[in-house]
């Protein structure tokens, strides 16, 4: 991979990275409708995404990570359906919320996830939009321009 190439995938990988944090802070997407608050705008899912980016033989990917409880913000849960949320997973949650974190208050926490249910957040799903978006406007023809360029020097 030529060095302007890597400069583009670079670009592209911080962009991504942007797009993460722009749409954990989206209002329509973070707000949770129990508290009416954005909760996903300041959390620990937004302070750990990382892009890193691999060299797979003739292939670059750029990959997104993010906290595997992703998919449960991203599918909710409805009213009564499976079991109760483990305390255990409830409870760093609580202590960062300055919200009591005694087996007996996690307990109704948990009984309460169950008992209403979660409306699920396109957090995935409006992340892919928008990384479609960016390749459709930008990405594509920085990457074109850079290939252009390697292609140019090759023949010269």
């Amino acid at each position: 991979m030529s060095q302007e190439i890597s400069k583009v995938v670079e670009a592209i990988a911080n962009d991504v990275l942007r797009l993460s944090q722009i749409v954990l802070g989206d209002n329509n997407i973070g707000v949770n409708q129990k508290t009416g608050r954005n909760t996903l705008k300041d959390s620990a899912m937004a302070r750990n995404v990382k892009v890193e980016i691999r060299n797979l033989s003739e292939s670059i990917v750029i990959e997104t990570l993010l906290d595997n409880y992703v998919n449960y913000i991203e599918q909710g849960r409805k009213p009564k359906q499976g079991k109760q949320p483990p305390i255990d997973a409830l409870r760093d949650w609580a202590l960062s919320r300055g919200i009591p974190s005694d087996n007996s208050t996690l307990f109704l926490i948990s009984r309460a996830i169950w008992r209403d249910g979660q409306r699920g957040r396109p957090i995935l799903a409006t992340l892919e939009e928008e990384i479609e978006k960016q390749f459709e406007n930008k990405w594509a023809d920085m990457l074109f321009e850079a290939i252009t360029d390697e292609l140019n020097k090759y023949f010269d």
